[in-house]
This record gives structure tokens, sequence and C-alpha cells, in this order.
């Protein structure tokens, strides 16, 4: 069963028929889910493509407007989802502590702009920025007249973010990624930085730490062979000590 379709096509299916004897578990007397023995078919698929360190500094480096360049530096920095993003004002910037506050996400539904709370009640968080990014943010804002708390700070929409990572891709010859994959390219940063699962996690506020190793696992194996010489580092500097003791 399941030849010739895609792992994707089949959990879908899978979550349908889960879905709807858990359904009729619930209305209709089934004893039980005969799914939960059965086990499930297909399987989640997680394609992550990121901009590595150096990457992103080529791709910044040929932003020549400034709207352009904060925008990428807030996104690569800071791990925001697009809405979380876009939805961001004045108001949410302490640019004294360096922090930026995200308790609203801004999305387009008929047409129309509509801010709404984060994905998730933990996505409501406040991060700490660097401080390089922060000076060029409160350049930006400073250049904006009659800028008040209330009022939105990157009043764009997806076409001109979209834009954006286009124009800078031709121009660099760098792969080209999607929004959301700069929220990726943020996580891939830390782990390049040597942060932990949790650290990420944390910030990213995945619901569960899982999340976080299910869907940047593949890049830990990188670090591998650093842990090794960090091990024999530790090692060889015991042996010393060991030798100048005997």
């Amino acid at each position: 069963m399941g030849k010739g379709y895609s792992d994707a096509y089949l959990l879908r299916i899978n979550n349908m028929i889960v879905s709807i004897l858990n359904f009729a578990v619930s209305y209709y007397d089934l004893p039980s889910n005969p799914c939960h023995k059965a086990g499930s078919m297909g399987k989640r698929t997680t394609v992550v493509n990121f901009w590595r360190i150096e990457e992103y500094q080529k791709i910044l480096s040929s932003v020549t407007d400034k709207t352009a360049h904060i925008m990428f530096q807030v996104f690569y920095y800071s791990g925001f989802r697009c809405g979380e993003f876009l939805a961001l004002t004045l108001g949410d910037i302490d640019f004294e502590k360096n922090k930026i506050s995200i308790s609203k996400s801004l999305k387009r539904a008929g047409g129309k702009e509509i801010v709404t709370s984060p994905k998730t009640p933990k996505s409501i968080r406040t991060i700490s920025m660097p401080g390089f990014v922060m000076d060029e943010l409160r350049e930006y804002v400073n250049s904006i007249y009659g800028l008040t708390d209330k009022d939105r700070i990157f009043p764009f929409t997806n076409n001109y973010i979209n834009g954006c990572i286009r124009r800078a891709c031709k121009a660099t010859g760098i792969k080209r990624i999607r929004i959301h994959d700069l929220r990726h390219s943020h996580a891939s940063y830390l782990i390049h930085l040597g942060c932990s699962p949790l650290l990420i996690s944390e910030r990213l506020r995945h619901e569960k730490v899982q999340t976080t190793l299910n869907t940047y696992s593949h890049l830990y194996p990188n670090k591998q062979q650093e842990l090794v010489a960090m091990m024999e580092s530790a090692h060889d500097k015991e042996q010393r000590k060991i030798s100048k003791t005997a």
C-alpha cells in the first residue's frame, strides 16, 4: 500500500482517517480507534533551506536600500516569523535594553490586513537583540517622520519581502529561499555559534525542544568533529597536568 504515493500525501490521508475514527469514538460509540494499533503510514518530511552566515554576509553586502538592509538584519538575527515581523510597532522596541517584544502577528485575509495574536501563546515573548542591529534599527525609525508607538515600523507586504530576497539572490548568485527560511537561517546561525537545542527552542519559542531537534538535527552532525577536538584538547590538558605533578 502506498506504492507511488509520496510520504506527505500518505500522511495527510492517515491523519484524515485518524480524525474520522476519533469522531466515531467520541460520538458513535466506536470502542477504540484501530489506527492506534495499526500504526501510521507516511511520514512528515521537513525541508529546511537557509543562508549560512557567509552567504548572508554576501546577501547583505549587495543590498543598497536602507529599508531592505535593516529588514534583513532584523529577520536574520531575531528568528521572527513573518507575521510577527510585519506587526512590529515602535512601542514594541526597547532601545535602552536592546530588546524587542512580540505580542501580535499580522496577516492578510480578504484583501485586508488583520492583526491577531501570535501563532501560539508561547510565542508571546521578549527577545534580546545584538547592539549593532538595534543601532541600525534606531537610525531607521528616526528617519520616519511622525512615527508613533502604535505605528507599524515595517508597513510592507510579503511581495515586497520576496522581491528583496529575489533581487539579492540574483545579484549574488546565492540560492533563493522563502521568507520563513529566514527564521531557519537564524536557527542555523545559532547552531553555528554552538548554541544548544534547548536555548534555540527557547528563543524561537517552539512548543517542545523536540520540535527543534526534529527540524534542525541534520545540522548538528557537522559539529561532531568540533566536539571530538574539544575532548582531545581537554584530554591533552589533563595529561600535561599529570606529567607536571609526576
